[in-house]
């Protein structure tokens, strides 16, 4: 019987680990975190023309996140009784959303990871609630007893960023607003800030900005700045 050279498969096996060490040293989060993501959104597109996904929420759904019916439910009430207990909205008052591809949302940096300059599409969506036309004071655990007001156009979200990785299973992270996105007056744009969860880095924190931009001919262009840091602050880093 002949025998087996199992020598080149070894070498080529070091070779891969050592390419996977040397990128994680590469490319190391900032100190103290333990993992540092950065999101960017500039694509251009005519807003009057719809996407080619159809529904973004059912798109978002059922070809991003392979969700059934029923787990949409879930994820859903997930969202009802996050929103009554942090900012005391009553339960059923969520809706669905999933944010237009076209916006070009991308990962451009993972810490330990090789992402390539045109980055990895970020997917993001899931529930949101948009206060209505005469404000709200909130309760729950941000606005307390008393309450705080916050005007029309407010939104408080509950959503994945799922992450397409070339050649692998998709990064995916569990945000939820940790203060109401208010809209600003004289600005047309929102700053956001979410707390993070994931199986991989543990709890984080999501703070950016959106400031979309219109053309001569009536095009969007998008202006999104977002830096996800593990954990959320990094006095919290052992």
């Amino acid at each position: 019987m002949p025998r087996l050279n199992i020598l080149p498969a070894l070498i080529a096996m070091t070779l891969v680990l050592s390419t996977i060490s040397a990128q994680a040293q590469k490319n190391p989060p900032p100190k103290p975190f333990s993992k540092y993501l950065v999101y960017t959104a500039a694509g251009v597109y005519d807003p009057k023309i719809p996407p080619v996904q159809g529904n973004l929420a059912r798109w978002y759904q059922h070809t991003v996140m392979h969700w059934t019916p029923e787990d949409v439910a879930e994820k859903q009430a997930e969202a009802d009784d996050y929103f009554l207990n942090t900012f005391g909205i009553s339960l059923g008052s969520s809706v669905a959303f999933g944010l237009d591809p076209r916006n070009q949302y991308r990962a451009y940096f993972i810490s330990g990871e090789n992402v390539p300059p045109e980055g990895w599409m970020v997917r993001d969506g899931g529930f949101n609630v948009t206060i209505g036309d005469e404000g709200m004071t909130l309760h729950g655990t941000w606005g307390g007893a008393e309450g705080r007001w916050v005007p029309k156009g407010t939104v408080m979200v509950f959503g994945f960023y799922n992450i397409a990785v070339t050649n692998d299973e998709p990064i995916i992270i569990h945000y939820e607003s940790k203060e109401p996105i208010i809209p600003n007056p004289h600005q047309a744009g929102i700053l956001f800030q979410c707390q993070l969860v994931s199986e991989d880095f543990g709890l984080g924190l999501a703070q950016g900005i959106s400031i979309p931009h219109k053309t001569a001919d009536g095009r969007t262009i998008a202006d999104i700045r977002n830096i996800l840091t593990f954990p959320g602050l990094g006095f919290a880093a052992q």
